[in-house]
């Protein structure tokens, strides 16, 4: 079965990608990253963040839960 992946967020944050993938398995909708921030140059980090992409059914589900998760930035 071929999945179409949509994204779904975008976070500069690896910690809080992480946070929204255990919440997201809590109600079994798998979770894709694309990390797209560079070790080697931190300063690039604010730049380019980590990509979460879901399941095109499951991306208006998804996108419900992530508003409603507190992050206090």
């Amino acid at each position: 079965m071929k999945v179409n992946w949509t994204k779904v967020y975008t976070t500069s944050n690896s910690i809080q990608a992480e946070l929204i993938k255990a919440r997201l398995s809590e109600d079994d909708i798998p979770v894709a990253f694309v990390n797209k921030q560079d070790s080697m140059h931190l300063h690039l980090n604010m730049q380019f963040g980590v990509e979460l992409f879901v399941a095109k059914e499951n991306a208006f589900k998804t996108v419900q839960i992530i508003e409603k998760m507190d992050f206090d930035e």
